[in-house]
Order: C-alpha cells, then sequence, then structure tokens
C-alpha cells in the first residue's frame, strides 16, 4: 500500500452515540402460548400500524416463577410470527438469561419506579438513558426555541413541534405553549400540557411517576401514556376527541375527562 493511500484512509467507519429510543414492552403474566398469541391479535387488530415491526421488550418481572417450563423461544416465534421485533428480556432468572443471550437477545435491566419526582434530582445520572415501556428520545437538533425555569427541571416550548421532532423533559414537566403535529413525540418524567392540539405521542411519568397527568386543548394523538399505560387513537376518538382533556391514571387504568 503506497503511502499515500495510507494517509487518504479515514481514521474511523463508526461513531458511537448515546441516546434514548421507542420501545414497547410485552408484559407477560403467563406462559400460555396460546392466549398469548390470541392476546396479541386483539392489540395488533386495534392499530396494525403501530405494532408493525415494532421493537419489543419481553418483561417477565410479573411472572410468579419461571421454570423450565417457560419455552422463551416458542415465546420469541409468536412474536415474530405476529411481525414484531423481539430484541431483549427484562426482569429474568438467569436462567433465562442465559437462554436469551443464546438466541441473540439483549437484557434491559429491571424497571425503576419512582413514585416522588422530588427525588429525581438526587437521581444518578444514567437514569436518563432508561428505557421505558413508553419511549425515550433526546430531542431533535432541530427543536423548536424553549426555556427552562430557573431553579426547576421544567421544559418550555414555546413554537409548534413539528413531526419527527421528540422532546423529552427530563426530572420534570414539560409545556408546550402551541400545537404538536402527527409524528412528533413528547415526553416527560412529569407531566405534559399543550396548549394547543395535541396529536403525535405524549408520554408522561415515563421513569414510573403513576401522579403524572397530561393536559390539552385538544386531544387529536396517536397515543398517550402515563407510567406505562397507554391508549391509542381508535380508543381516543370514543372520549374526548378534538376537545380540551385532561389524562390521569386512576386505578391502574388511564381516565380521560373533558376539563
Amino acid at each position: 500500500m503506497s503511502t499515500q493511500a495510507t494517509l487518504s484512509k479515514p481514521s474511523t467507519v463508526i461513531a458511537l452515540k448515546g441516546g434514548m429510543f421507542t420501545l414497547t414492552t410485552v408484559q407477560l403474566l403467563g406462559c400460555n402460548i396460546e392466549e398469548l398469541s390470541e392476546e396479541l391479535d386483539e392489540k395488533i387488530m386495534q392499530a396494525p400500524n403501530f405494532f408493525q415491526y415494532a421493537p419489543i421488550i419481553l418483561d417477565l418481572q410479573r411472572l410468579k416463577t419461571q421454570t423450565d417450563s417457560l419455552d422463551l423461544a416458542l415465546i420469541i416465534h409468536t412474536l415474530k410470527s405476529k411481525k414484531l421485533i423481539p430484541i431483549g428480556v427484562r426482569g429474568a432468572s438467569k436462567a433465562i438469561k442465559e437462554a436469551a443471550i443464546h438466541i441473540g437477545l439483549a437484557i434491559f435491566p429491571e424497571e425503576k419506579v419512582i413514585t416522588n419526582k422530588k427525588r429525581l434530582s438526587n437521581e444518578d445520572p444514567a437514569l436518563s438513558e432508561h428505557t421505558t415501556q413508553g419511549s425515550l428520545q433526546r430531542a431533535s437538533e432541530t427543536a423548536p426555541t424553549e426555556s427552562t425555569t430557573p431553579g426547576s427541571s421544567t421544559r418550555l416550548i414555546t413554537q409548534p413541534v413539528r413531526s419527527g421532532q421528540q422532546i423529552y423533559a427530563q426530572g420534570g414537566d414539560l409545556i408546550v405553549l402551541a400545537s404538536v403535529s402527527h409524528g412528533a413525540e413528547l415526553l416527560a418524567d412529569g407531566h405534559i400540557h399543550v396548549y394547543g392540539s395535541m396529536r403525535g405521542r405524549a408520554l408522561a411519568g415515563v421513569l414510573g411517576d403513576k401522579d403524572a397527568m397530561i393536559f390539552c386543548r385538544s386531544l387529536e394523538a396517536e397515543l398517550i401514556s402515563i407510567a406505562g399505560q397507554y391508549r391509542l387513537s381508535e380508543d381516543l376518538k370514543e372520549t374526548c376527541w378534538k376537545q380540551p382533556a385532561c389524562i390521569q391514571l386512576q386505578d391502574g387504568r388511564l381516565n380521560i375527562r373533558s376539563v
């Protein structure tokens, strides 16, 4: 190889970057494959475009026992047959983790539930990389004009949030003074307020705060979520569609009411 060729060769062909991305969690409550298949079909029928080729985390934390009877390979095959893409497991026993690694799945940390938002300022900064049932990704480089309130973690967005943009209020509330477009995504560890039409996705309490709420002037969202509990647009159209709305968790279910 000539000296000139050596000098012109790029020093690297990859760049490693951290990020927080949208991932859907399938929480397994039983090991019956037929029941799993039927319930997946029901969910997918509600919003086929949302689930098609979606990356999936298989959450095993609520299984009472994880014995040899749990056929992880068959479960993964069932997910793939529904055009879901399983990428990893969470809350698994040591044996299940070894089986997951053997078939090429990642191991995700167990979910950390934060019940008091005031604690967030004292938490490890690594929590900003935590992946939840909803979605997390840092705001795009072309984020709307914004400001923060001195001494707080509130994030204020003053311009419309366009399709493809993702805004995350880490450790606090997110306030948007304009409309949110289809394909945009709002995330907050606390509450979300939208003083305009709220389209796209809105996920509050993404680190597990069940007291988080969502407020908007016009509910037109593709998906809303609080602490991992979500509803899709098909369900929302039966409630307060295109009306001012308040969304909160009550008894583990999303309650949507006009305001």
